[in-house]
């Protein structure tokens, strides 16, 4: 009974965020309330590891004997699977039957059979259906196999949908319904749906050395595994095998992953000697002895805790190189933790073992407490009138549960609603939107909240410094970047552009924060507690400039990959939007000389700008480039454009900035010039 009704709760809150999300789509935009669901359900098979990103692509062709209809896909850079995302919405019925779920998915790998053979002038003209079907194509080649998910918020009694083929490509289904759903959120999801039979795995059970003597509080022990094992594991759980901060930097790009798969392909006998090997835990661990030897028959609970980057340049070794892995072998500690002390224990075996690449060298739980800290303001920081309050949603779900377990009856429900509306809470994924586009990394934000949010902690410590405590003060900035980021939200939506809302959304906002940032009050925001219409207007006006600099600039690519990259974002920072004559009540003053506003004409000051740039000599800017990087208070894109100019310095100016490249160059130049690197200008 109990059950039943949590899953009755789990359910209103899918639908209540369903409905919340809707708001922020665009009124022209295509299977709507389907998008607003699949968003909400990804958002959870994210956070649990099932997926790792995806893209909105909707279409539905109906018209024929062969319709197809997909909402959204995924295909990450070092997959070749691809992922097909369909839904048919907020269910009315609350059982979903077998032919039904097929049917949805036999639309969706039609989709894939069209984009495949090429036959794209059925999707019309929308731009993100087109991309996505130009994308799958051009991709064929890397595409070894298909899975269609089918999200819904009803129940499935049968989830058996018989694998078919399309294209030459075995395509599986995956049934995502309320009850697998709801399991999938809990925080135990992960640790629990591991297990590992050794024997069954590698054939006979898995020799280890045990450590002795034996520590009071945990177990470990080291092990080799065949280079096939780790290929399997992999396959069959993917990203559920690392813990959540981690498991988003698989992609095998770096320095380290191509001495890895350099050393897989020419020197496969050396492995184990190169390799650091796996760091991984388990909640439990079968031991036994086999002819006279310790092994380890099966275990329970596996999290590799280092170890991404080797293991996913094995795997792709084999499933996209076809390196056979024969003489691969890799070392693993391997260390049994009793789940009484994984909050504790785990976060920092991670720590201490990622020690090869500085991007895992991250504080879990010190992450953890950034969260912890901001929840606990937001109990106790009320905004102006103390009326209501910012309800922080530390795990996904949680508003919509306190409001159903708080607001028991009619009247409860409404004070729950006037202390905390709904206005105002928002959860993990969506501070991390707001902070990283103010910090100007727009380009991640465009990468999907899953992989934003990852690396939003592990840049928070070294952002707002690693022993710093939040205050209120900290609070109430955030709340006040919340606000604008709603409210540029709200202003696309209105505005019906033909696409790419979401991007234009986080560029806007993060072109206002680098170009205006200084000029703006916070506070005005903080105790008004909304967007003046002022400030409204003016996005309205900048948002269909941004959607056109967007796609320009985009040329012939992909326009939805090319907002993912940091030549976007470079692009983007320095477009002139105009800004109103009477500014609104947000702005302080007055907006800084670099930005001032235009009326459409060239900016009388262009030249004049560029040549701010020109006049500092090569000792100068060398001066400004040595302090801009160990500065916190620059920018790493600001950085990237001082590193330029220093050099176009250098060479005598043969080569002059760009219009905004001085931009920037400017702004930096008078920030050294604060800081007493360079003199005042007299």
């Amino acid at each position: 009974m109990l059950e039943e009704q949590l899953l009755v709760e789990f359910r209103g809150s899918l639908r209540n965020d369903a409905e919340e999300k809707l708001l922020e789509l665009s009124d022209n935009l295509p299977l709507r309330e389907e998008i607003a669901l699949t968003e909400v359900v990804l958002g959870y098979l994210e956070e649990s590891g099932a997926i790792s990103e995806h893209d909105f692509c909707p279409h539905q062709d109906q018209a024929g004997h062969r319709p197809c209809r997909i909402i959204g896909y995924s295909l990450p850079e070092d997959s070749s699977r691809l992922e097909l995302f369909t839904s048919q919405g907020p269910s009315v019925d609350p059982v979903l039957a077998r032919k039904d779920i097929a049917r949805l998915s036999g639309w969706a790998a039609r989709f894939f059979e069209y984009a495949a053979k090429g036959d794209h002038a059925r999707f019309g003209s929308f731009q993100p259906v087109l991309e996505a079907a130009e994308t799958i194509r051009s991709q064929l080649d890397r595409i070894q196999e298909v899975r269609v998910h089918v999200l819904t918020d009803a129940r499935v009694r049968d989830r058996a949908v018989d694998e078919i083929t399309v294209f030459g490509r075995p395509v599986a289904t995956e049934v995502w319904d309320i009850e697998r759903l709801y399991r999938a959120a809990g925080e135990d999801i992960t640790r629990d749906r591991i297990e590992v039979d050794f024997t069954k795995l590698l054939g006979r059970p898995l020799a280890c050395l045990e450590m002795r003597p034996r520590p009071a509080d945990y177990e470990t022990f080291m092990v080799i595994l065949p280079g096939k094992a780790i290929y399997e594991l992999f396959d069959l759980y993917g990203a559920k095998l690392f813990e959540f901060n981690v498991r988003s930097f698989l992609q095998a790009k770096g320095a380290v992953n191509r001495g890895i798969q350099k050393t897989i392909k020419d020197e496969p006998s050396r492995f184990l000697a190169y390799n650091n090997g796996l760091t991984a835990t388990a909640d439990e661990i079968v031991v036994s002895t086999w002819h006279g030897e310790t092994v380890i028959n099966s275990l329970k609970g596996l999290q590799i805790v280092n170890g991404a980057q080797t293991t996913a340049s094995i795997h792709r070794a084999l499933k996209v190189d076809k390196i056979p892995l024969d003489d691969i072998a890799v070392s693993m500690k391997l260390t049994l933790v009793p789940p009484e002390n994984l909050e504790e224990f785990v976060p920092l075996i991670a720590r201490f073992a990622n020690t090869q690449n500085p991007i895992q060298v991250a504080d879990l739980s010190a992450s953890d407490r950034f969260h912890q800290q901001f929840e606990a303001l937001s109990e106790s920081v009320w905004p102006p009138g103390e009326e209501s309050r910012w309800f922080y949603e530390r795990a996904r779900g949680s508003y919509q549960m306190a409001r159903n377990r708080n607001g028991s009856t009619p009247a409860r429900r409404r004070e729950f609603d006037k202390t905390f509306p709904k206005s105002q809470h928002f959860g993990k994924t969506e501070i991390a939107k707001y902070l990283m586009t103010w910090w100007g990394h727009p380009e991640i934000v465009s990468r999907g909240a899953q992989k934003n949010y990852s690396a939003f902690m592990f840049g928070v410590r070294e952002k707002l410094g690693e022993e710093e405590e939040l205050d209120k003060s900290f609070f109430r900035e955030t709340i006040a970047k919340a606000l604008l980021y709603k409210a540029a939200q709200a202003v696309v939506r209105r505005a019906r552009l033909p696409s790419y809302g979401a991007n234009v959304v986080t560029y806007m906002v993060a072109i206002l924060a680098a170009q205006h940032g200084d000029a703006l009050d916070l506070g005005v925001l903080w105790e008004e507690q909304q967007v003046s219409a002022e400030m409204e207007a003016m996005f309205a006006i900048w948002a269909p400039l941004v959607h056109s600099e967007i796609v320009s600039t985009a040329g012939s690519r992909n326009v939805t990959e090319w907002c993912k990259k940091e030549d976007c974002w470079v692009e983007l920072s320095g477009l002139h939007l105009p800004v109103p004559e009477n500014l609104p009540v947000e702005f302080r003053s007055a907006v800084p000389k670099i930005a001032q506003s235009f009326d459409g004409s060239e900016a009388e000051d262009e030249q004049a700008t560029i040549n701010e740039c020109i006049e500092i000599d090569a000792v100068a800017w060398a001066k400004v480039m040595a302090w801009a990087t160990a500065s916190k208070n620059v920018d790493d894109f600001d950085r990237r454009v001082v590193h330029t100019l220093s050099g176009y310095a250098m060479n005598g100016w043969i080569k002059q900035p760009s219009l905004k490249q001085a931009v920037r160059g400017v702004r930096v130049l008078q920030a050294a010039r604060l800081e007493g690197i360079l003199p005042e200008i007299t």
